[in-house]
């Protein structure tokens, strides 16, 4: 009864008068500014258009309608046309993954089991260290300060630059992986654009550090359904910031109504009322620990967190994929010894090529 009164609570008008008031509880006191860090000029002028009054009238309606059931669909037709063409190749355990996805909302496994390739993980691995090995990320590292974002613990090793470089050729059979692909597809029911492609260094926190940014339970804005995969680079244990994950949350779950996502910001919920309910009732979350070589896949418009590590360093390789109407969505390069033309269909789709 209690989920259901704060889901009923949360379908009113509450979350259109408190967004501002969420986003100021998820940081410090004069901080604020620490929200506009990195961001491209699209994103500083989409942020005037939500949080600025009387911008955020119109701003907000826009989204809300771009995200209505037709407008989403008009905007989503070359993607079902392209997912109805294409072959999608599912073997067994990825048929397992899309119905995970579909009922519990996260898909947990290894990367040797889902792309069947034994020597992938330690290529990924390679490169990721390789990006990371940087002098300017090293520089970031030494000082536990990433300048350019507003998650400063995070060190990413290729950002939010407008020109990316070619992203290593591992990364390119991961992220462009047929069994990758299908899941994330026939789960979405269109094809899918790879929004967003990194690998992270998780600073740890020191003692008096206040969480931050998705160190809160939150839900994802980049598009009303996506996928998000993350590949770790490292052994994670409890102590080290793992993703966690409320299952069934997802939009379409059994908690979908409880503090859903606003467009296009996402949602922060009140952090002590999220935290009572999953403490104090059968709200079900999954710790995601493991070792090296693990791989989660991920519906996060569901309910999340992560990233706080409190001993050593998290590496992650991380990507999401959303529909043709997601936002923020990066463009990536192939390597030279990739060729676009070797690429299948559905690989070039999700490249926006």
């Amino acid at each position: 009864m209690r989920i259901r009164r704060v889901a009923l609570y949360t379908h009113g008008l509450q979350p259109l008068v408190s967004v501002l008031v969420d986003r100021w509880r998820m940081t410090r006191p004069r901080q604020w500014q620490t929200l506009w860090r990195g961001k491209t000029c699209l994103q500083l002028v989409r942020g005037v258009m939500v949080y600025v009054w009387p911008f955020s009238i119109f701003g907000r309606l826009f989204y809300r309608l771009r995200w209505s059931t037709p407008w989403y669909q008009a905007i989503n037709r070359q993607s079902r046309r392209v997912f109805h063409s294409t072959p999608q190749p599912l073997h067994p355990l990825g048929i397992e993954a899309v119905q995970a996805l579909r009922t519990e909302g996260i898909f947990r496994s290894s990367v040797d089991a889902v792309a069947q390739d034994p020597e992938l993980f330690r290529e990924l691995s390679r490169d990721a260290q390789m990006l990371l090995a940087r002098q300017d990320i090293q520089r970031k590292i030494r000082q536990r300060f990433n300048p350019h974002d507003a998650k400063w613990y995070v060190v990413r090793a290729i950002g939010h630059r407008a020109k990316r470089p070619p992203i290593p050729s591992s990364f390119v059979r991961f992220f462009l992986h047929p069994q990758i692909l299908s899941i994330a597809s026939t789960y979405l029911g269109l094809q899918v654009r790879l929004n967003y492609a990194d690998v992270w260094h998780n600073i740890p926190v020191r003692e008096g550090e206040p969480p931050i940014s998705a160190e809160f339970w939150h839900r994802d804005h980049e598009d009303k359904r996506l996928i998000k995969v993350f590949v770790l680079l490292t052994d994670v244990d409890e102590t080290m910031g793992p993703f966690t994950y409320v299952k069934r949350s997802q939009v379409g779950g059994e908690f979908e109504s409880l503090f859903p996502a606003i467009p296009p910001t996402g949602r922060y919920p009140k952090q002590d009322v999220l935290s009572q309910l999953i403490n104090d009732t059968p709200l079900p979350s999954v710790s995601c620990v493991g070792p090296a070589g693990s791989i989660i896949l991920c519906d996060t418009s569901g309910l999340h967190r992560g990233g706080r590590s409190l001993t050593k360093p998290r590496i992650v390789l991380v990507g999401v994929y959303t529909s043709n109407a997601g936002i923020d969505a990066g463009r990536y390069s192939l390597p030279r010894s990739v060729r676009h033309e070797q690429l299948s269909p559905a690989a070039k789709f999700a490249l926006y090529s």
